[in-house]
Order: structure tokens, then C-alpha cells, then sequence
């Protein structure tokens, strides 16, 4: 099968899958974000802090999100790539210090603020991936904005839901969040890379997966360890090592590119 052919059928296999996926969305019917007296199982305190092991394990999410940010900003990857990644870092930056504001005083407000850029984030991620396998059309200038743009409109969407539907709608921003999955079972993992190797995607889908399946089992984490951790404040554990795996690959990248223009005589760009 020809490259070209092969970005078709993979450009096909996610449409169909992100039109799967929002007709369950629809058929859920609007769903309000999680009340913040439920949304959090573990109800300890350390240090007087509330919600304190929430709060504290974002420290490394925090910063591996600000290690990837001036990585990216450094990286060689081209203008339109370097763009994307370094707003990328940027946006987890602000989502990660809102989502620990929202831990100390949780809100149902607060959670919708600090998933829109969470939102952005993901949806720009699932561009540069697609930017560097089927088309730099992906971060261009006009797909930036609108990823940047997705995660303001999924928070507008939950605001104006209440007075138009007589309920909050979160169902969108969930969606924008969760994008990056559909990346997993995509099959496009044999197509040349402009960029990062498939080995480096890999290990950082199932870093975030990993992640997504620690929250969503946060009960049971906490019943199943006897209170000693529960699924939330763990999953910002494998959330860091996301952003840590493809921070360390953007490195990697640079430094063999470095070398080969080395060998060849080529100047970098």
C-alpha cells in the first residue's frame, strides 16, 4: 500500500471511529461535570491541606509539564511542530495549576475551567501526531487556532447548557479530553514519521491511557489498598510520565538530528 493511500485509510479509520464516538456521546444525553463532594474518594488532609495528595502529586506532573515546555520551545523540529509542542506544554502547564486550585476549593466551575485548556491540550496533541504522520496541515495556522479554540468552546458549551437545557452540558469537553485514545487503535503506526518514532508514541499513548484508567478506578484503587491511595491523585503519576516520555523523545530527536548533520556537514536549521 502506497504512503499516500495509507494516510487516506488511517484519516478514514479515525473519522469513523471520532463519528462512533460522538453518537455515543449524544446518546448519553448531557451530563453535568462531576459533583465536587463525590468526585474525589480520598478524604485526607495532609499537612492541613485539603485534598492534599491530589494536590501534591501534581508536583510532578507540574514539572514535567514546564520541562517539556522549554524543551519544545528549543527543539528543531520546524516552526509550525515547535509551535504546537511548546503550546502544547504551555497548556498542561495551566491545567495542572488549575486543577490544583480546584482541589483546594472545589467547584463545579473550577473543574470546568481547568479542563479547558486540558481539553486544548489534547486536541493539539492529536494534531502534531497527525501532523507528523499524515500532513502538516494538522498544525498549520488555521488547525492551531482551532485546537486552541476547542477547549474554550467546550467550556462555553457547558455555560450556555444550563439556561438553554435547564442543565450543564460537560459532554463535549469529556470528548476533547479523551480525543488523544482514539490515536491508539488508529493503525497508522507503519507510516514515516516526520518526527517522533512509533515506539515514542506508543509509550506515551499507554502512559496516558494508564492515566485515564487510574481516575476512572479511583473507588476501587482506594477500597483495594485499604485507604491508602486512591485512583485520582494516582493517575497524575502516569500523566507525568506522559509528558516526561515525549519531552525525553523531542530530546532524543533533536540530539540525532544534531549528529546526523554532524556526519553530513548540514547545517541546522
Amino acid at each position: 500500500m502506497s504512503p499516500r493511500l495509507s494516510a487516506r485509510c488511517a484519516l478514514a479509520l479515525l473519522g469513523a471511529m471520532g463519528l462512533a464516538s460522538v453518537i455515543g456521546m449524544l446518546a448519553l444525553g448531557p451530563l453535568p461535570a462531576p459533583d465536587h463532594a463525590h468526585r474525589l474518594t480520598d478524604p485526607r488532609t495532609p499537612f492541613g491541606l485539603k485534598n492534599g495528595w491530589s494536590v501534591l502529586l501534581h508536583a510532578p506532573l507540574l514539572l514535567a509539564a514546564m520541562m517539556g515546555a522549554v524543551r519544545a520551545a528549543r527543539t528543531e523540529a520546524g516552526p509550525a511542530l515547535r509551535r504546537a509542542w511548546t503550546a502544547f506544554f504551555a497548556l498542561v502547564v495551566a491545567a495542572a495549576l488549575g486543577s490544583m486550585a480546584d482541589h483546594v476549593a472545589p467547584s463545579a466551575v473550577g473543574y470546568v475551567l481547568f479542563k479547558v485548556p486540558a481539553a486544548s491540550a489534547c486536541v493539539l496533541i492529536t494534531a502534531i501526531f497527525l501532523s507528523e504522520r499524515v500532513s502538516m496541515a494538522w498544525v498549520g495556522p488555521l488547525a492551531f487556532k482551532l485546537a486552541l479554540m476547542a477547549g474554550p468552546v467546550g467550556g462555553l458549551v457547558w455555560f450556555a447548557s444550563h439556561p438553554l437545557q435547564g442543565q450543564p452540558d460537560y459532554r463535549l469537553l469529556i470528548w476533547l479530553e479523551h480525543l488523544p485514545m482514539l490515536l491508539v487503535p488508529l493503525g497508522v503506526w507503519g507510516l514515516q514519521s516526520r518526527g517522533l518514532r512509533s515506539k515514542d508514541w506508543i509509550v506515551a499513548l499507554l502512559w496516558f491511557s494508564s492515566a485515564e484508567l487510574s481516575d476512572w478506578a479511583d473507588q476501587p484503587i482506594w477500597a483495594t489498598s485499604g485507604g491508602f491511595i486512591s485512583g485520582h491523585p494516582l493517575h497524575h503519576l502516569p500523566l507525568a510520565a506522559f509528558l516526561a516520555s515525549l519531552a525525553w523523545a523531542l530530546a532524543r530527536r533533536d540530539s540525532v538530528r544534531d549528529a546526523r548533520d554532524c556526519v553530513t556537514g548540514i547545517e541546522p536549521a
